[in-house]
């Protein structure tokens, strides 16, 4: 035993020495840089941020608007013309709580945020300058402008949907929504709305408007038929109605109208498309550890979007009626 006590001392002596790690390392600027520019709107929005690091509590420096906000960023968007060269340059402007930010773990108050409040062109490429004069440190960053795709199946108002259509030989038909291929969209997200109106079953004039929105998974055509320039979505009648279903609660005291259908296709350019799927959570039981941006040095997604809409479309009688009578909805008191 007493071949141990030297050891033991030893221990004690190393395990009373000072143990603390400093886990922070020198100051480095990183900027946080999300930016979709989207030709269909009228107004671009760029946020910037900077990460931080820092001893102390970090619930309390997120807290602090100079933790997480440059004071003095220029910040430019650059038009492009097909040789890359720019042809037009717009500086953003610095706003503060032009949009509100919900309360949480950073400031919410003030809200910086750039923007351009004028149309891009959807042929262009734009390119994002921001320079930072306190460190003299540029950022440059392109992306190319996802054009907003056109509907070719239902094409107009005037097409009524019908999910009944051969009922007798087929008994859950589906309808094929179709759109045209567009330039600079990788991957594509469709919803639809239903509209409908609301009344108590005594007094059928007092009327609320309402309407409840399916959004479907975001989807990539183009990995088994790169060359695809008709994209469908389909929806079977047993699905169409099962979402009436599960929107609308069974109440007897209430009838409901149908009104309308709206349809709503997204695209997303292949930087955007690869940020959402790259960083999506995982479901395998070994996590990756992913984390995909386009920021030089930095962190974020600078990329485009698109969407395009067809509003107001009608159902065919055979529909309406089994929409008020059919075995899915019965219960819920459409009287169309």
């Amino acid at each position: 035993m007493k071949r141990w006590i030297p050891f033991g001392f030893a221990l004690l002596f190393l395990f009373s020495c000072d143990n603390e790690v400093d886990l922070t390392a020198d100051y480095k600027d990183i900027p946080v840089v999300y930016g979709l520019l989207d030709a269909t709107q009228d107004t671009q929005w760029i946020r910037i941020n900077k990460a931080f690091l820092g001893d102390g509590n970090a619930l309390l420096f997120a807290q602090s608007p100079d933790s997480i906000y440059y004071p003095n960023l220029q910040v430019a968007l650059l038009r492009l013309n097909s040789d890359g060269d720019p042809i037009d340059s717009i500086a953003l402007e610095r706003t503060e709580n032009a949009i509100l930010k919900d309360d949480g773990t950073f400031a919410p108050n003030p809200n910086v945020l750039f923007r351009y409040t004028s149309a891009i062109n959807q042929n262009s490429d734009y390119r994002l300058h921001i320079f930072n004069p306190d460190n003299q440190r540029h950022i440059v960053v392109e992306t190319p402008i996802a054009r907003a795709p056109v509907f070719d199946y239902p094409n107009s108002t005037n097409v009524k949907l019908n999910w009944e259509f051969n009922a007798t030989l087929n008994p859950n038909p589906v309808i094929d929504f179709v759109w045209l291929k567009s330039n600079n969209v990788t991957a594509y997200q469709f919803e639809f709305s239903f509209e409908y109106d609301e009344f108590p079953q005594s007094n059928t004039s007092n009327r609320t408007r309402k309407r409840f929105v399916n959004t479907y998974g975001m989807f990539n055509p183009f990995i088994d038929q790169p060359a695809l320039n008709q994209i469908r979505f389909g929806i079977s009648k047993e699905d169409f109605y099962t979402s009436i279903v599960n929107n609308i609660a069974v109440d007897p005291n209430l009838g409901r109208e149908f009104i309308a259908i709206h349809l709503r296709v997204y695209g997303a350019s292949e930087e955007l498309y690869r940020y959402i799927d790259i960083n999506k959570p995982s479901t395998s039981i070994v996590q990756k550890a992913s984390d995909y941006t386009n920021i030089p040095e930095g962190k974020g997604i600078f990329a485009s979007r698109t969407q395009v809409s067809l509003n107001g479309l009608r159902l065919a009688d055979n529909t309406l009626d089994s929409l008020r009578s059919g075995r899915f909805t019965n219960e819920l008191n459409f009287i169309n």
